[in-house]
């Protein structure tokens, strides 16, 4: 085996097991959470990590004891597929009940997504692509990154939007500064999210030209799968230190000292 390919084997999977459980991690203590303030979103987003997290199972656990000139087993590839749209469903869900629960047009989008991972799906196990990795030669492929990326934008768009407004409200006394810092955070969780699709796609056109990963893509795939979870656990579950940093940044300063002639 080329030592190339070894370690950008290992890489891979060294990335995917940390991510793996990360999601695992934070993905049951969300769902505890849950069931304690017996809360919508935190069932949604514990669905969507512990789905994301299955689909890692599906896929990475045959891909590791394999040799590595063979093909992943279609049942477990296509499997995987299935589990990650269902964790996005849940996670354009979650969406939807924190930020437009009432909206029409956030319904409508939901429906969008849930739509084009279905078709996605299905067109892909038609021609074979079970592993839904060639954007070349399948073009199921992209109703299935519609799906995959449409709620991370969404959510980085609905976080910065709110965060805005929380900083203004912030400045008038009429926001807590954790409010507005859990705004902003889930933004950079979102956008994080929106990286780290475009560097999937970026290695799956890399390896339908060249028919192998990208050593460096890897690397980046195995950053931005860990670093949002890590966000979301702050938005959750901030640390003692955290709540008191963003508390002192996010007092007024006081007023200078006036003068009268």
């Amino acid at each position: 085996m080329p030592v190339e390919k070894l370690i950008s084997d290992l890489v891979y999977l060294g990335g995917d097991g940390i991510a793996c459980l990360a999601y695992l991690y934070v993905g049951v203590h969300l769902y505890r959470l849950s069931r304690r303030t017996g809360q919508l979103p935190e069932f949604l987003i514990a669905a969507c990590f512990l789905f994301w997290m299955l689909s890692y199972v599906f896929y990475d656990i045959p891909y590791a004891i394999v040799e590595s000139d063979e093909l992943v087993p279609a049942v477990c590839s296509y499997g995987s597929l299935i589990v990650l749209a269902l964790g996005n469903v849940a996670f354009s869900l979650f969406i939807r009940t924190v930020f437009r629960r009432d909206a029409r047009w956030a319904t409508w989008l939901v429906a969008a997504i849930v739509i084009s991972l279905v078709v996605g799906l299905a067109g892909t196990a038609w021609i074979g692509d079970w592993e839904g990795i060639n954007p070349l030669a399948n073009p199921w492929y992209w109703l299935d990154y519609f799906g995959s990326f449409a709620p991370p934008t969404w959510m980085a768009a609905e976080g910065l939007a709110q965060y805005l407004k929380a900083r203004r409200r912030l400045k008038l006394g009429l926001c807590e500064p954790m409010a507005c810092n859990r705004f902003l955070l889930w933004a950079i969780a979102g956008a994080l999210w929106v990286i780290l699709e475009g560097i999937l796609t970026a290695n799956d056109f890399v390896n339908a030209l060249t028919g192998e990963w990208s050593l460096l893509l890897d690397f980046g795939v195995a950053l931005f799968e860990v670093a949002p979870v890590t966000i979301i656990w702050f938005v959750f579950f901030p640390p003692a230190f955290y709540c008191r940093w963003v508390e002192r940044r996010g007092k007024p300063a006081p007023a200078g000292p006036s003068t009268v002639d």
